[in-house]
């Protein structure tokens, strides 16, 4: 499994994350079983320096489902906001590639505690049959903090989803510091609902099914791609560029549009459907040389 090489000011921080979250999850080997909740088995790990642990859920999602639709549901913020309760939104301030980006999400205080903010790099290593999702915390001038919100420091988060024989293996690994004063229980919950987000990504996609989502190699450059989950709106801009056109294919899923949807392309492109895997189909837009936004809402 490679990942293709972009050169970006966050680059060598991006890489490091994806290192360490495919050690971290290679194994259970020095984790620390806490407990078990809804089918996600629950561990911690210390680390030295650092007074709290990294926690880690593992979950299996039974059913005929593919690593990329359950991935889609980890990844889009829209999704999010429905199976974390602590997420209080995200948005990605600029994309490297398809799977880099600079990222700022906003976590939701509770009393005593306040909002917490985290700038941040994201990557995705993508094979047959296991995707890598890592997110850690970096510095960039596009994303100076707020008073508002106190700066959390990520050194790791991120999933690891795995094709097994009975469905979708799902590890999710988090380690935090949120930064200032903060009651012990307060951290304590974080520790015990914070792993149990394996459990609800699964959870998400037996009842909903899973977003459009962007799939295979895009040619050109991705401006935006945002999920709302209520309206069951996907939206990508994409851009040519001066040394090639723009192409970009998404799978719709049939479950979340089971009465068909539509597309809408704002710009000179040219698109074909066709069927994808499971029951999903496949929106191939191309030829794109300027700006295009693609909208698919339910039909």
């Amino acid at each position: 499994m490679t990942i293709i090489e972009v050169s970006h000011r966050h680059a060598a921080e991006a890489r490091k994350g994806l290192a360490y979250l495919k050690e971290l999850s290679a194994t259970t080997d020095g984790w620390s079983f806490s407990s078990e909740h809804k089918d996600v088995k629950i561990y911690t790990r210390a680390v030295e320096g650092i007074s709290l642990p990294i926690v880690r859920g593992d979950t299996v999602l039974e059913g005929d489902y593919t690593i990329e639709q359950v991935a889609s549901v980890a990844l889009a913020p829209g999704c999010r906001q429905i199976w974390d309760e602590r997420f209080d939104g995200a948005e990605m301030r600029e994309y490297f590639s398809h799977r880099e980006a600079l990222f700022y999400s906003k976590l939701k205080g509770s009393w005593p505690v306040g909002g917490r903010d985290i700038a941040g790099v994201s990557i995705r290593d993508t094979s047959e049959d296991v995707i890598y999702i890592a997110q850690s915390s970096v510095e960039d001038p596009k994303i100076p903090p707020v008073s508002s919100h106190t700066r959390a420091q990520l050194y790791i988060s991120g999933w690891k989803i795995s094709a097994v024989p009975n469905g979708v293996s799902l590890t999710y690994i988090t380690h935090v510091d949120i930064k200032g004063s903060v009651p012990s229980a307060f951290i304590k919950m974080i520790q015990l609902q914070t792993p149990q987000c394996a459990g609800k990504v699964a959870d998400y996609i037996k009842e909903h099914g899973h977003p459009p989502f962007v799939t295979g190699d895009l040619k050109g450059h991705l401006k935006r791609e945002v999920f709302e989950h209520k309206k069951k709106e996907f939206i990508v801009e994409l851009e040519g560029t001066a040394t090639e056109e723009g192409l970009v294919k998404i799978e719709v899923g049939k479950a979340l549009y089971p009465k068909g949807f539509k597309v809408k392309v704002h710009g000179e492109a040219t698109t074909e459907e066709s069927d994808g895997e499971k029951g999903a189909k496949h929106v191939v837009v191309s030829g794109v040389t300027s700006l295009v936004t693609i909208t698919i809402t339910p039909a």
